[in-house]
């Protein structure tokens, strides 16, 4: 199988860290996503120092004719290049959200849909041990009925580039920051949500009036309860501290018992009635192996199409919630 990449934005480690594991695929060439684009992933682990390169993607899909390819281009490009690829009957691996707005998604959609590929958005989080684990706690019954759920993504802001600045260009903080916390509640949880209404400000980077550094989300899941998301871009950078990038939690309180990631998003915690204990982490899952193998017809994935386009379209109706003040349905 003859893998591309599309950029270098985002979760490139989703491909880099898999393709060793993967003899079946081949990764065949690179595009730029623009002149400051320097694929630094070149040379580095899995991406030799000699893999061909393209200034234009549409050109490197025509020439190369790969069966799959990963797109990780500034945000609201993403779309349009997973359309390029769709359209050209190859299958895609992308970057979150799928799009950074409703019509661009459903056009996508409409897109991969008729020419039948198969895609994937990188949701990495719930391929990871304590998200499993905590999704597990769940299914096995051992919290009686999920109710309630809190969660938290935080990340320092460092350095961002300039596609941030502007709403057009960076789709804001929901889609590309809460959307990790929309999945990885969804998927623990086991219940998809049907209203949501939110908040979110800029109140830390006047240089960067297009990116929302804080905010909150409630949501009601189908079948009765709420969770409560918080995001923002307050987490102090590390000076000379060993911590980690981004500050991970979810909390899920259930008729009878609570489940707990904590530490960072590395430990899990379950309490119930008669004890206190951490569980067991398994090992990690592989999305781009899972994802390949779902091409192939080997099983299905752990992030599947729909759910791709359903996390995306609930992340971009939250935007609007925020922007609108307006209870939305999902």
């Amino acid at each position: 199988m003859k893998l591309a990449m599309i950029g270098s934005y985002g979760h490139t480690n989703v491909v880099l860290d898999s393709l060793a594991n993967l003899p079946e695929v081949k990764l065949v060439a690179a595009a730029r996503y623009g002149p400051e684009d320097k694929l630094a992933f070149i040379g580095r682990r899995s991406a030799p120092k000699d893999l061909p390169v393209y200034d234009d993607y549409r050109k490197m899909l025509d020439e190369v004719a790969p069966d799959l390819v990963s797109v990780c281009m500034p945000l609201y490009r993403n779309a349009e290049a997973a359309i390029e690829a769709a359209r050209r009957g190859i299958h895609i691996l992308c970057e979150k959200p799928l799009a950074t707005t409703l019509a661009d998604l459903a056009a996508l959609r409409k897109t991969v849909e008729q020419s039948k590929v198969r895609i994937c958005a990188m949701f990495p989080m719930r391929t990871t041990p304590p998200f499993q684990a905590a999704r597990k706690v769940v299914q096995d019954g051992r919290i009686g009925m999920p109710i309630l759920a809190f969660a938290q993504k935080s990340y320092p802001f460092g350095r961002r580039d300039d596609f941030y600045r502007s709403r057009e260009t960076y789709g804001g903080t929901i889609p590309w920051i809460a959307i990790h916390a929309l999945e990885f509640t969804r998927y623990c949880v086991g219940r998809d949500y049907t209203r949501v209404a939110a908040m979110q400000s800029n109140q830390s980077q006047p240089l960067y009036p297009g990116c929302e550094d804080n905010g909150g989300l409630l949501l009601e899941f189908r079948g009765g309860g709420h969770a409560v998301i918080s995001f923002d871009y307050l987490r102090p950078k590390a000076d000379g501290v060993r911590r980690g990038h981004g500050d991970d939690r979810l909390r899920i309180a259930g008729s009878e018992g609570i489940v707990e990631v904590v530490a960072e998003g590395t430990r899990v915690v379950l309490m119930t009635p008669t004890s206190v204990e951490e569980v067991p982490l398994p090992p990690p899952r592989d999305l781009l192996g899972e994802f390949v193998a779902s091409i192939q017809s080997r099983g299905e994935c752990i992030v599947t199409p729909e759910e791709s386009f359903r996390i995306s379209e609930v992340a971009l109706k939250a935007r609007d919630a925020a922007d609108t003040g307006t209870l939305v349905d999902l």
